[in-house]
């Protein structure tokens, strides 16, 4: 599987290009679009066993990615994509960078499956609330007794959780329409233990993510494809 997105542009600060989305996708029209890119936080990982996720229907630790990374803090970049003349702002794809040089080639950033009766790969997260995530599957361990306080017919924990990621993604807006949200979470003072989260490019969808590789062969970066510029 490659990405959808053309990766190697749309994380360039400065791109443009025309773009214009297949019928019966809305905003008609050809868009001249604008690519920015804009760090917002670091995220670290205690395990190196990574997650991504719709954070707000709650995250399951079983589904990491089964490549793993050294332990340690990473830069997480979002790519914003503006369209014009309708106005449009959204996240075309979020980055954790794991290296320093810029990434030639791309894998697919296979998922762990936790049905032992099936051996296929799942290449790809759903997300059900339009926003996705980056949390190492320690953090997972934090998030659980607050979803479980649900199952006990508790106090809604992990609702009044979702209020408050929400509220502080509103702070943190690209655009003028709050469409392109982020936020950056921790979850533990001790640790440093947190989450990155962001708005899934048009919503709601299953998305795939890709490891990058520089021209050494090395690992560079993480990339979740939003699959912003469909093509048909």
């Amino acid at each position: 599987m490659k990405p959808s997105s053309d990766l190697n542009s749309i994380l360039q600060n400065g791109f443009s290009f025309k773009y214009e989305r297949p019928p019966g996708w809305g905003m008609k029209g050809v868009q001249d679009v604008t690519i920015s890119t804009h760090q917002i936080g670091e995220l670290i990982l205690t395990s190196g066993r990574l997650l991504a996720w719709d954070l707000l229907i709650g995250p399951d630790e079983r589904y990491f990615f089964k490549k793993t990374v050294t332990p340690g803090t990473y830069p997480v970049v979002l790519s914003i994509a503006d369209f014009h003349p309708t106005g449009e702002t959204r996240v075309a794809c979020a980055m954790l960078v794991l290296g320093r040089g810029p990434a030639v080639s791309w894998e697919l950033a296979a998922i762990n499956n936790p049905d032992t009766e099936s051996n296929a790969d799942i290449d790809q997260y759903g997300v059900d609330s339009g926003t996705g995530s980056f949390m190492d599957v320690d953090t997972v361990q934090i998030l659980n007794p607050l979803w479980e306080s649900t199952e006990r017919n508790e106090p809604d924990k992990f609702e009044e959780f979702c209020d408050e990621v929400l509220v502080e993604m509103e702070k943190h807006s690209f655009g003028s329409r709050g469409t392109a949200n982020w936020a950056n979470i921790t979850l533990s003072e001790g640790t440093g233990a947190n989450v990155v989260t962001f708005s899934s490019g048009w919503g709601d969808g299953g998305y795939a993510s890709f490891w990058g590789y520089d021209a050494h062969g090395d690992l560079t970066c993480l990339v979740t494809d939003f699959d912003l510029f469909i093509t048909s």
